[in-house]
């Protein structure tokens, strides 16, 4: 049997196929006896993993069984043995690094291939159960290997986990006098067996500081931080455990490093040698181990304890193959229904009912008429000019005129918005920047000091600033309009980005913002500008989909990404796409898995301006796979469309391209922002001027034959 994540928080048991596949070279065929259910198989069961691909069976810190019956540990890790760090026995730094679990199916199995290089022999005198702690323990091996430290060193360890309280355990082991930080007092009274078995102590907190080592073994931000104010002066700080995803440090309080002389030494998982190193310390410290599983549990227990697991406030899991019926699915406990978990309903989603506003905005959208297409060329081409001779602003002095329904077009109030929203693909690692500058750049847009105000002010444009869904709050601003969404899209390698409601929600809101500013004062012309850090990834991904894209052609360099970044990103929209199945006719269902708030927002400002026959300039790639979204959702917009620039994202050309769009300028731009519609707003403000104000050939009494005429 095997048991397999298909999507967050969906766990099923199914029927292992018993024929063996192929096994590559250098790989074998295994029995799992049994497999630890970790706190990171638990986050991957809740929020994902950078590194995930589903669907995926999970479970890194297995013992196996060859068909000799020989017992093994298995080290999870698949390293490349020939870059830099593999080559410096480094190698759970590896480069090309890929882990069972993650990578590949893992321990949730009764049988896994792994590379043979991977199997640690087992003592005959080492319990199943306690050799599962030996990832863990090799990991915290490996944790005290970068560190220095003499003995009866005081060391404080935050974090009273089965990680902190094995690490603790470790570190008298060596001869140091551990101290442990749990501030559950719930959770202290639960491990006291443990504690008082190994002589270790542990309490809530401690007015003590100037220790020789401290040990973050908590993903935390506060207690990495008071491990920076408790470490002595030249002490060590093993960052040891990650901290939780989007948290943000004091820079006085890392200040205090420099201060200190204090060294910081980070540790990631362990080497093979590692797990070997672990095999002595478990053997002699079984008793003590054992008080660290919470649970020995058989297959089918294993779906349900997964928010068990993240609470933090058990202890070790222990899954046991050997525990399960002969055939599971002839037991009723075993049964798929018993076990079918949560699931995304999609279906419920379509249910929801689009609001009157939505409704209203896309039904008020008439296509474009080309009644004044003749008359319009006319005056333009009667202008004292060669035919022709003022290029693309003849072109856009006609549609000026088509929009406008009138062959004096005008435009006395040019206005722009910048859509702001944050995205959680970032945790992909697919931007050069982090999250927090989205926000940045919002309060930079508010004082003044971007690109898109001084072009703004420079070409008369009215500006404002549309929060759709960025994390950080706000103070009020006149030039800010609060319209959030959330604080940020879900991440969309692993769930879609927002709910149904939620697409629906942003489209209405980019709608009422730009209503809201026409009833006030009619706009003949409006820019959508963004800003969103992680919003290429999405924008691409958009247009992979609706053009038929393969990702290593449609994917650029966003924010700024290296070679290696690049390739990384679009191999996180490879999985995207083959993960969702998106339907590219489905503006909704788009915005739905793969798009963002700020991008809704922009559909919404876009379908609505068309609805009051307003002219629309899309800015860059981003602006121009929303500007998809709502030509998606009513091809009827595409008349009032006027692509700014060109981008040198790859993608955009391609979109223009399926919406039969031409960019006005092409400046090698990639800013974003409405930079690009800004311009292009001077540039349709200079053709209306041109088809009104430029004498014909009559009125300046020119012989046309004087141009070639």
């Amino acid at each position: 049997m095997k048991i397999v994540l298909n999507r967050l928080k969906t766990l099923e048991i199914v029927k292992q196929d018993p024929l063996i596949p192929d096994i590559p070279d250098g790989s074998v065929r295994v029995e799992v006896l049994c497999c630890a259910v970790c706190r990171t198989d638990a986050k991957m069961w809740e929020q994902g993993h950078r590194d995930l691909i589903l669907p995926r069976i999970m479970g890194h810190e297995m013992v196996v069984r060859d068909t000799d019956g020989n017992r093994f540990m298995v080290w999870p890790g698949t390293n490349c043995t020939t870059c830099r760090y593999c080559r410096q026995g480094l190698e759970n730094l590896c480069e090309e690094m890929k882990i069972i679990g993650f990578h590949h199916d893992g321990g949730f199995a009764s049988h896994v291939v792994v590379p043979s290089r991977n199997l640690v022999p087992l003592p005959a005198g080492l319990d199943n159960h306690i050799a599962c702690f030996g990832e863990p323990v090799g990991c915290i091996i490996n944790a005290f290997e970068k560190i220095e430290y003499k003995r009866n060193s005081r060391l404080l360890i935050y974090g009273g986990g089965t990680m902190g309280l094995a690490a603790a355990l470790y570190a008298k082991s060596i001869g140091l006098q551990p101290l442990v930080i749990e501030k559950k007092e719930s959770k202290i009274h639960h491990v006291r067996s443990f504690l008082d078995a190994a002589g270790i102590c542990c309490e809530k907190d401690t007015h003590h500081s100037e220790f020789d080592l401290v040990i973050n073994a908590c993903p935390d931000v506060i207690a990495f931080c008071q491990a920076v104010s408790k470490v002595a002066r030249a002490g060590w700080i093993s960052f040891f455990s990650g901290i939780t995803k989007n948290e943000t440090i004091d820079t006085n309080l890392v200040n205090l490093i420099h201060y200190k002389e204090a060294k910081l030494a980070g540790a990631y998982g362990m080497t093979r040698t590692h797990m070997e190193k672990a095999i002595p310390f478990m053997t002699s410290h079984q008793a003590y181990l054992k008080l660290l599983i919470q649970d020995i549990v058989p297959p089918h227990r294993v779906p349900a304890l997964m928010p068990k697991v993240l609470s933090g406030n058990d202890l070790k899991y222990i899954l046991d193959f050997t525990l399960a019926p002969r055939d599971p699915w002839m037991e009723t406990s075993y049964n798929k229904a018993s076990v079918q978990p949560v699931k995304i309903n999609t279906a419920a989603g379509r249910a929801v009912s689009e609001k009157q506003l939505f409704q209203d905005v896309v039904k008020g959208i008439r296509p474009l008429s080309n009644d004044l297409f003749p008359a319009a060329c006319a005056k333009i081409d009667e202008k004292t000019k060669p035919l022709g001779a003022l290029g693309k602003l003849e072109s856009l002095a006609v549609r000026m005129s088509l929009i406008q329904g009138r062959l004096n077009p005008a435009l006395r109030r040019k206005a722009l918005f910048v859509f702001a929203g944050d995205h959680g693909i970032t945790e992909e690692g697919v931007s050069a920047y982090p999250r927090e500058v989205t926000g940045q750049m919002v309060e930079n847009f508010l004082t003044g000091g971007a690109a898109i105000n001084v072009l703004c002010c420079h070409h008369g444009i009215d500006l404002k600033v549309v929060d759709m869904g960025v994390v950080k709050s706000f103070a009020p601003h006149p030039d800010l309009i609060i319209r959030k969404v959330g604080p940020g899209t879900r991440n969309f390698a692993l769930e879609p980005a927002m709910s149904r409601s939620q697409a629906v929600d942003s489209l209405e809101k980019g709608m009422a913002v730009f209503l809201e500013a026409f009833e006030k004062e009619p706009v003949d012309i409006v820019g959508l500008g963004e800003m969103g850090i992680g919003n290429t990834t999405s924008a691409s991904a958009i247009i992979c989909t609706v053009c038929g894209l393969a990702p290593e052609v449609a994917t650029g360099r966003g924010t700024g990404v290296d070679n290696k970044g690049l390739a990384h990103k679009t191999q996180v929209i490879e999985r995207v796409l083959a993960f969702h199945g998106v339907n590219p006719q489905d503006g909704l269902d788009i915005l739905t898995k793969i798009g963002g708030f700020e991008l809704g927002g922009i559909a919404g400002a876009a379908l609505a301006a068309a609805s009051r026959q307003t002219a629309v300039v899309l800015d860059g790639l981003i602006s121009t796979a929303a500007g998809l979204i709502a030509y998606a959702i009513n091809p009827g917009i595409k008349g009032y469309l006027i692509s700014g620039h060109k981008s040198v994202e790859p993608a955009q050309a391609a979109a223009l391209s399926f919406m039969g769009i031409t960019p006005l300028i092409d400046f090698d731009m990639r800013l974003g922002e409405g930079t690009g519609a800004a311009l292009a707003i001077d540039m349709a403000d200079a053709a209306c001027k041109i088809m009104t104000r430029m004498a014909s050939f009559d009125e300046a009494k020119i012989s046309r034959a004087s141009l070639g005429r």
